[in-house]
């Protein structure tokens, strides 16, 4: 075991108790636990808003009103823990599906704005429905059948449309696409579609899962057969196309193998890169999605836990974990020249350390789990409901007060404490 990882597991975290399936909404120490976090429960009502042309009513992190996708998907989580109903989560998947185009694509904010308008929306749709399903009974969305229609359709596009290379794995249309906004160098700036991304593909291996649930429920077995299929060819392509052996990690790959890198070059004068074929070898927490996914092999997990996650040279920062890794020239806690958007040069971001956590979970790592949940828990105690925080400090910054994704800190060391697990697909 790596020596960092050694010393943190002696922290003595307990295992897991033996608890009696139920729903997790009706869990007696959740409910408790809602007592103690009234204030955030009415903080969470900032976000609900109307959108103008439907009239439905759904939840957003952002007071500019902007329902965000995968933000959606975390969100959901929160407002199950909080004890609301599928309303706003149900609404928010029928938005994004009500603004299709004929093709498939669906334009990844709503209201869209000139910098969205030409990226799909992140594919967490039916994960969502699936929730809705799995932990309300409600099969509302799915019954519908130009429902099931348009998700297939929207998470073709990805498939298909979105892998103009042919190799089976989609791409990013840039860095603010996948969510991280300013992680340029792997992903690119607006519109230049250069990155094939491991969380990208982690995530679509999730969604055809999902999809294949949603498709069985329905009562189409055929459909569902054939996105197990796709989710199963895909995890495969990411195992063995996106790993590097040499330094035990996953990496995004370039989407023309024969492109240059002085395109990444002239976005950070910082960076300085050594070729690795047709790779990009830039160490972000996205790369963690595989665990998430459940595609990594075991040996792969291993050797991204021991030698990256919980080393304080690479992920383990002061106030963990920092979405790029610290060994990385352009780590910094504050916008270089040339960035856009949010800061995820550094900086702790509570989605992306929950999906470790979970990923840590899926590979039987409970106690390295118990250790990422406790320190995401205090850093959002202490430094309060803000969009995101500062990886050396623990200082928040962004959005002050924010309601949306950043609110999964407060649960986490009570999801620790029960054995279901909210986000698994095949349950």
């Amino acid at each position: 075991m790596n020596k960092y990882i050694a010393t943190l597991a002696l922290a003595g975290m307990a295992a897991l108790p033996n608890v009696s399936a139920q729903k997790i909404a009706d869990n007696e120490s959740l409910k408790a636990l809602r007592t103690e976090l009234s204030d955030v429960n009415e903080l969470m009502k900032n976000g609900i808003m109307t959108e103008e042309v439907s009239g439905l009513d759904y939840f957003t992190g952002y007071s500019y009103r902007t329902l965000y996708d995968w933000d959606q998907y975390f969100e959901s989580i929160i407002q199950l823990y909080m004890g609301w109903p599928a309303t706003y989560m149900k609404n928010g998947v029928q938005i994004f599906l009500d603004n299709q185009r004929e093709d498939g694509f669906i334009v990844r904010s709503v209201p869209g704005n000139e910098f969205h308008d030409n990226e799909h929306v992140k594919p967490f749709l039916a994960q969502i429905a699936l929730l809705v399903y799995d932990e309300y009974g409600d099969k509302e969305l799915i019954l519908k059948p130009e429902n099931m229609r348009r998700l297939k359709k929207y998470l073709d596009y990805w498939l298909v449309d979105m892998d103009s290379n042919g190799n089976g794995l989609s791409e990013w249309m840039s860095a603010p696409h996948t969510g991280m906004d300013n992680q340029l160098e792997r992903a690119g700036l607006w519109l230049e579609r250069v990155s094939e991304g491991v969380d990208l593909n982690s995530y679509l291996v999730r969604e055809c899962r999902a999809f294949a649930r949603l498709a069985e429920l329905s009562g189409d077995k055929e459909l569902a057969a054939e996105y197990r299929k796709k989710a199963d060819e895909l995890a495969e392509r990411i195992r063995t196309m996106m790993w590097d052996d040499e330094d035990g990690f996953f990496y995004d790959l370039k989407v023309d193998p024969e492109g240059p890198m002085d395109h990444y070059n002239k976005i950070a004068r910082v960076n300085m890169y050594k070729q690795k074929g047709n790779m990009i070898p830039v160490r972000s927490i996205s790369s963690f999605t595989p665990l998430f996914a459940e595609v990594a092999t075991p040996q792969q997990a291993d050797r991204m836990i021991k030698e990256y996650l919980f080393n304080p040279n690479e992920f383990w920062t002061p106030a963990p974990m920092a979405a790029l890794a610290k060994s990385e020239p352009w780590y910094s806690t504050i916008l270089l020249p040339n960035d856009v958007g949010c800061s995820w040069r550094a900086n702790v971001w509570i989605p992306t350390n929950y999906m470790v956590y979970h990923g840590l979970r899926n590979y039987g790592k409970d106690q390295l789990a118990s250790i990422v949940a406790h320190y995401t828990q205090k850093i959002v105690k202490e430094a309060g409901n803000r969009e995101y925080y500062n990886s050396e400090t623990g200082e928040g910054c962004g959005l002050d007060p924010f309601w949306g994704w950043s609110l999964l800190g407060h649960f986490m060391e009570w999801e620790d404490s029960i054995p279901q697990d909210v986000t698994k697909i095949d349950k």
